[in-house]
């Protein structure tokens, strides 16, 4: 990958190159996500580590400009100058601090963080989820590091899709039954079977499987 980084700076503002490009590592339903409105999108991954593909796809996806940040210096950087966007994706390269940037940026005001996974490998994306991160992106063609995902997760109905897709947002069972005009005690219910059908034993898994499967993302 090359460097887009300036050497000095831990920050950097940039338009998104125009023409033709490698594809956003992304999740392979990724194109089911809403479509991005023109506005900023974070990339938070190591300094050196941002492609010329990676910022073409997001070109691709109807996004003209990118903050990326290469640490977590910079990081709080960004938040201490309130900027915001619509997007932020993180790197589980940072190790420990990954849990730390997401819980930093959700609570800046950064509504969507995606974590970004090289590997695919399912303990990093379930402590992510675990600290708000909303979605996860891996790049094409690697093979998840751990068990297989179930393979219910690709049958699951449109209701339980919402539900768990709420549940990625950080909704309790009384604000998810109030959004899809269901009691709390049936939220409840769907998020137990959910469970059964996954083989997971709690929320935080529940999102991580359907994120690393593509349901939501």
């Amino acid at each position: 990958m090359g460097s887009l980084l300036r050497e000095s700076a831990a920050l950097v503002d940039r338009d998104v190159p125009d023409g033709p490009g490698g594809g956003l590592p992304r999740q392979r339903t990724a194109a089911d996500l809403p479509p991005p409105r023109v506005g900023t999108v974070l990339l938070v991954v190591p300094d050196g580590e941002v492609s010329g593909p990676l910022l073409a796809g997001l070109t691709e996806v109807g996004v003209h400009r990118t903050v990326v940040a290469g640490s977590p210096a910079a990081v709080e950087d960004v938040l201490a100058r309130r900027v915001t966007g619509d997007l932020a994706v993180v790197s589980v390269e940072f190790g420990s601090d990954t849990a730390v940037l997401i819980r930093a940026l959700r609570a800046g005001g950064w509504q969507r963080v995606v974590v970004f996974t090289p590997t695919g490998a399912v303990a990093p994306v379930i402590t992510a989820v675990r600290a708000g991160a909303t979605g996860v992106l891996s790049r094409p063609g690697t093979a998840p590091d751990g068990p297989a995902d179930p393979p219910a997760v690709h049958a699951l109905s449109a209701r339980e899709i919402q539900v768990i897709a709420l549940v990625a947002d950080g909704g309790t069972n009384k604000e998810i039954g109030l959004r899809l005009s269901l009691s709390a005690l049936t939220v409840k219910n769907h998020l137990a079977r959910l469970g059964r059908k996954l083989g997971v034993r709690d929320r935080a898994q529940l999102v991580a499987v359907a994120c690393r499967a593509g349901v939501i993302g």
